[in-house]
């Protein structure tokens, strides 16, 4: 007698745990797939990021290293859409290349709506890289210079800003960067290495 009434009261307790499992089952198996999900959707709006980072070294009349400023520098959206031109061939200049670097003297900070310099330099004009340095040694990424040699003569002052375009003149900005005044003299060099990494 007494087994069967310990039976008995085991039946609703058996009965409520296989309710529960039931009930919890399908929201287990929602969270499972949510994240499945989450994690797939995720991957697919990740995109690719663009950078760029400025090297600027001053050298004297003998060669001799006298500053050294680096820093990373904003793509603007007019760059953005020569690149997108650039892959689909249409509208625009679509394939002119990214290979002149100017100098300026402002400090205003760089946003997305820029397309010039704020204060180029008067009778400073933008020099050529003819031939950029590609660096694909790392899976997935591209990097390419730019360099340019700035002489004291024409491009002497306070320098603030540096942008990358593809004219001598006019044309569009790629990317703006402002530093720490970096000082020219009217004997000096500077060397300005203009970075751009795809990844």
């Amino acid at each position: 007698m007494e087994s069967t009434r310990k039976a008995l009261l085991l039946i609703p307790v058996v009965a409520i745990l296989l309710g529960l499992g039931a009930i919890l089952a399908p929201i287990s198996n929602d969270h499972v797939n949510e994240s499945v999900t989450l994690t797939v959707e995720k991957s697919i709006i990740e995109k690719p990021t663009i950078t760029g980072y400025v090297t600027l070294q001053v050298f004297d009349k003998d060669g001799i290293l006298k500053q050294t400023v680096e820093n990373h520098n904003l793509i603007v959206d007019v760059g953005f859409d020569e690149m997108a031109e650039a892959i689909f061939g249409v509208g625009g200049v679509g394939t002119t290349l990214f290979d002149y670097i100017e100098i300026g003297t402002s400090s205003t900070a760089p946003s997305a709506g820029q397309t010039a310099l704020v204060s180029p330099i008067g009778g400073c004009a933008r020099v050529q890289d003819i031939s950029p340095d590609v660096n694909t040694s790392i899976s997935g990424e591209t990097s390419v210079s730019v360099i340019s040699s700035f002489s004291g003569v024409t491009c002497a002052g306070g320098i603030q800003e540096a942008g990358i375009f593809n004219s001598l003149a006019g044309g569009q900005m790629l990317g703006r960067s402002i530093f720490g005044i970096v000082t020219i003299g009217s004997s000096d060099t500077l060397n300005l290495n203009y970075t751009v990494t795809l990844t």
